[in-house]
């Protein structure tokens, strides 16, 4: 009988203590609704642990979220510097506090569009959140939705702008449904924040974004013209290709016919596509330039890449090469680059500075007789014939010369090979290639220009030997960074360059 009483003692006293934390936890979501922030110390006070048995559920509306849909924002910063985890913390739908921030401050501008100072004060709440931590901009809710789809979605250009600035990753978030925040953009009409997108892209070079694809296989442009966007279409249109054909084989003015027949768009979208050059699927007789991975893989490699796979050093990708010996190779090319090159323009033995066999000019006080018995005298002293040099070229004419000239060439243009297959990949890689191409073409020229041998067949296996080695040098590196490029496209890489499902760590 005692044990009895006692667990029905037990029984009440818990459920006293739960009524007890449950009136507390509504006290503490009234509080953030009002935003009385003595209140919510004077709480503290009472219950030290409320905060601490909210942050144990996995998945509740916290003060902080409440605080945040109704604009409190002194609330909420008293709140996030007490429980700063409270901004990660997710409601039922997987929603943080800036989800709802938000979610308040579009409620509230349709209700009191004129309200600058409610627009402040969100705005304000917003930018304390992500300053607090810019990753919770990529915190995904319901659909993989983050903070910055929300805001495209909403047409909030001032968010968003904040967003891309503090945590430019966030632009590869995906939705659940492949959605860029471009799409999302571009599908519920927002044209101020699709502005922003676009400009920011084209600041940042991230143009490519708008090629990529939702689960339906359409780009920007395709969705702008399933959305009936015409303004957004035509912005679309100076930087993407008109006729790419979507996973379903229709290009925009396919899309834009079949719309057209059910009576779902502008005919001036159709002008704006047809301005464009715009075509449909069966105008383009051309294959589509998509290759799959089992395409790639299948077709196996050409002929010069089997070569070049088999003898060219480097085939392998060169960020696995560690910096540290990157750095060391490209200074040793460097420095054999250098050498050649200066030891090409200052070879053994000079240059001839005048044309040979030159007659001396006449003077008043020497007969013609005298002077061509002069230049007789002068050649049967030193037993030489009439000379065949020329200005510029090389004075030495020995065997000696011809292995230097070509150890010489030898040396550099693998070297300066190097330094192209160094940098493959690397920002402005192009600009330093073609720098380097046009370098060897002036270093070919000039030891061509210079290279004076009697025997024909040695000038003409020298010019074929270097002509070899610049040709090596320039198709090397465009076949490696061909290679590189492949990579990107068609390896690991691609899932990268087709955005992030992962969610953000904290």
């Amino acid at each position: 009988m005692p044990l009895l009483l006692l667990l029905l003692l037990k029984q009440n006293l818990e459920k006293i203590s739960s009524n007890s934390h449950k009136d507390m936890d509504e006290r503490l979501q009234n509080f953030a609704v009002e935003g009385n922030v003595d209140a919510f110390f004077s709480v503290l006070a009472e219950d030290p642990y409320v905060l601490e048995r909210i942050d144990q559920v996995p998945f509740v509306t916290t003060p902080l979220h409440t605080a945040a849909r109704e604009g409190k924002s002194h609330f909420a910063k008293e709140i996030l510097n007490i429980k700063p985890s409270f901004a990660w913390k997710r409601d039922h739908l997987g929603r943080i506090p800036l989800h709802l921030a938000l979610e308040g401050k579009h409620l509230r501008e349709r209700l009191s569009p004129r309200d600058l100072d409610l627009e402040q004060k969100y705005q304000e709440l917003v930018t304390w959140l992500i300053k607090h931590d810019c990753e919770v901009v990529r915190a995904k809710a319901k659909g993989m939705v983050t903070p910055l789809h929300y805001a495209a979605q909403l047409d909030d250009e001032s968010s968003l702008a904040d967003f891309l600035y503090v945590c430019p990753l966030s632009i590869e978030d995906l939705t659940v449904k492949s959605e860029t925040a471009v799409h999302v953009a571009l599908k519920n009409g927002s044209l101020k924040a699709f502005k922003v997108l676009l400009g920011w892209l084209q600041c940042f070079n991230k143009e490519e974004i708008l090629k990529w694809e939702d689960e339906e296989g359409n780009n920007a442009l395709h969705t702008a013209v399933s959305a009936n966007q015409p303004e957004m279409a035509k912005l679309l249109i100076g930087y993407m290709k008109v006729n790419i054909k979507n996973s379903k084989g229709l290009t925009a003015l396919d899309i834009f016919y079949d719309r057209q027949g059910q009576g779902l768009v502008d005919a001036a979208l159709g002008d704006i596509l047809l301005a464009a050059k715009a075509k449909s699927a069966s105008q383009l007789h051309r294959p589509s330039q998509k290759t799959s991975l089992v395409e790639n893989f299948s077709c196996g490699l050409s002929f010069p890449e089997r070569i070049l796979k088999r003898f060219s050093p480097g085939y392998r990708s060169v960020d696995k090469v560690p910096l540290e010996i990157r750095n060391v190779l490209l200074v040793v090319a460097i420095l054999i680059a250098t050498a050649t090159y200066q030891s090409a323009l200052s070879p053994p033995g000079g240059y001839w500075q005048d044309d040979g066999n030159l007659q001396p000019a006449n003077n008043a006080g020497i007969s013609n007789s005298t002077t061509n018995a002069i230049s007789t005298s002068t050649n049967t002293i030193f037993n030489t014939e009439p000379s065949k040099q020329r200005a510029g070229k090389i004075i030495l004419k020995s065997p000696l010369q011809f292995i230097f000239l070509t150890c010489n060439s030898l040396a550099f243009f693998p070297s300066v090979c190097l330094i192209s297959i160094l940098i493959i990949g690397l920002p402005f890689y192009p600009v330093i290639v073609l720098s380097t191409s046009l370098m060897a073409l002036s270093f070919y020229c000039a030891v061509l220009e210079t290279f004076n041998f009697r025997r024909k067949t040695i000038s003409s296996l020298f010019g074929i030997l270097v002509a070899v080695g610049y040709l090596a040098k320039y198709y090397i590196p465009f076949f490696l960074s061909y290679q590189h490029a492949k990579l990107k496209l068609h390896g690991r890489r691609r899932n990268l360059r087709l955005g992030s499902f992962e969610q953000p760590k904290k």
